[in-house]
């Protein structure tokens, strides 16, 4: 019996699924990010699935109660955008994207369950400010929020379509 779960688990990681992690995966937008735009808000659902290459903008935006594969559930703002800063680091960032992404996620800020959906089956991951994005807050790329804004974002760990709101309003 044993066996069957090693074997079962070893096949389910190398097959892409995982279960919900408190070490939220980490994703850079921008130009030279791993994500070509990302200009969602806290509680937006958008249409496309998480990963390289992947663009998040108003054009993917979907209703929380229609199917769709992922939802913003928490933001924050480490460094002012009004401010000249350095860039703190690729390393630094995602550090930090996935401290305060697992502190939504264990906050109640996520809600336990939703459209027949467990959070344990949800994937987690921080959404962070390429360099370039980061130097140029207030450009095009940055999105209204602004280019230091680092977002958590929830999918399915199955690759699924979510069809309600995991937000806590």
């Amino acid at each position: 019996m044993v066996l069957v779960l090693v074997v079962f688990a070893a096949g389910a990681l190398v097959g892409g699924w995982r279960p919900f992690s408190s070490q939220p995966d980490v994703y850079t937008f921008g130009p030279g990010g791993d994500l070509a735009a990302f200009t969602l808000f806290d509680g937006q659902c958008a249409v496309g699935r998480l990963g390289d290459g992947e663009g998040y903008t108003d054009a993917s935006n979907a209703p929380c109660g229609d199917a769709h594969d992922v939802e913003v559930v928490g933001t924050g703002t480490p460094l002012n955008s009004s401010r000249e800063v350095t860039y703190p680091g690729a390393a630094a960032f995602a550090e930090y994207g996935r401290a305060f992404c697992a502190m939504v996620v264990a906050s109640g800020q996520v809600a336990p369950s939703s459209g027949g959906v467990e959070k344990s089956a949800l994937r987690v991951a921080a959404v962070v400010p390429a360099q370039s994005v980061f130097d140029e807050p207030n450009g095009t790329a940055s999105g209204s929020s602004g280019g230091r804004l680092v977002s958590c974002v929830i999918s399915r760990a199955d690759g699924q379509k979510l069809t309600d709101r995991f937000s806590v309003i």
